[in-house]
């Protein structure tokens, strides 16, 4: 299949673009920086050069293309959470990017699928119910309001033409070893310490980069559109959560700072949306395209972070999916 995608060097989009062209895929990768073409090109991809925000350039670029994914993102670093310049950026990539790409993939003969990567983070507080797409309420902070104006443009797509696919991916929160808050969590961990973002009881659904990156490749091969919740089959609370970091770093427990010394990092939304409790179930997409995690739950994704990546040290570009059996009957809904 031919693909073109953006965000093809990101966390999320270098392990896709891998895993895409080791399938056997032909992928052109969206890239207007020379740092970038290198290791595109080294991975098998070609870099080509396009305004993502230009429907006329961008079908150019995808001319002859059968699928876009759509993964460019712009997420703020920590020092300037609290910018709403740098929130902009973001939003401007997720609602201006997603609109121009929509409108060029509908005018370019022969492309089918849309697909773009959303994320959990939308649903409302659930305690301890299992919820998803379907059964979720939608609660939109500030930053979570572009996110939705993407996925709009995706179904748009979707009802454009008869075949069209759009897929979004509504993820948990990314960790792993090419994740600097991952990193930084076990850093904190190793001192002593672990963050303390939410309630005890309020659960935090996640999922590891590579899974993720499967994920992509799955939904794109499996035929299956419309939305779908793409986390880790057990979601932890805060309180196991931090049990879990504790013993992936040979310590019997964790001193868990209080949640106000967020203020001087968040926005108050923000601080609001990371206490949501967001028990989300991932079997709708299972059942539908086969994918599974290979890290089904932070009871073995921690202890895998904490082998894969030193406190301080910058991670590799990439690991391995790592295989491990599933425990049955964890994931209900």
């Amino acid at each position: 299949m031919k693909l073109f995608v953006t965000g093809a060097t990101g966390a999320l989009g270098a392990p896709v673009t891998r895993r895409l062209v080791a399938a056997g895929h032909e992928v052109r990768a969206l890239s207007r920086s020379e740092s970038n073409r290198a290791p595109l090109a080294e991975w098998g991809a070609t870099p080509v050069e396009a305004d993502l925000f230009e429907a006329e350039s961008l079908a150019r670029a995808m001319d002859g293309c059968e699928a876009v994914l759509h993964l460019a993102t712009r997420i703020p670093p920590v020092a300037e959470l609290k910018k709403p310049e740098a929130w902009s950026r973001n939003d401007r990539i997720r609602s201006g990017g997603t609109r121009a790409i929509a409108a060029a993939a509908r005018q370019t003969a022969g492309l089918r699928t849309l697909l773009y990567p959303s994320v959990t983070f939308l649903y409302a507080d659930g305690a301890d119910r299992w919820i998803d797409a379907d059964t979720a309420t939608l609660d939109l902070a500030g930053p979570l309001r572009s996110t939705l104006d993407a996925e709009t443009e995706v179904a748009a797509f979707a009802e454009s033409g008869p075949g069209r696919r759009g897929i979004v991916l509504r993820f948990g929160a990314f960790y792993g070893p090419v994740s600097a808050d991952s990193r930084q969590a076990l850093a904190m961990a190793r001192k002593g310490f672990a963050m303390g973002l939410a309630a005890p009881d309020a659960y935090r659904s996640m999922i590891w980069i590579e899974d993720a990156a499967s994920a992509v490749v799955s939904a794109l091969e499996s035929g299956c559109s419309g939305i779908y919740d793409v986390v880790e089959s057990e979601p932890f609370t805060q309180a196991q959560s931090t049990a879990a970091l504790a013993r992936a770093v040979g310590r019997r427990s964790l001193f868990t700072t209080p949640r106000w010394l967020l203020r001087f990092a968040l926005p108050a939304e923000m601080r609001g949306l990371l206490a949501r409790s967001q028990r989300v179930s991932n079997r709708r997409f299972r059942a539908e395209t086969g994918w599974s995690p290979s890290v089904p739950s932070q009871r073995e994704g921690w202890p895998l972070m904490a082998e894969t990546a030193g406190a301080g040290e910058p991670a590799a570009a990439s690991v391995p999916p790592v295989r491990t059996a599933q425990t049955a009957g964890r994931e209900v809904s």
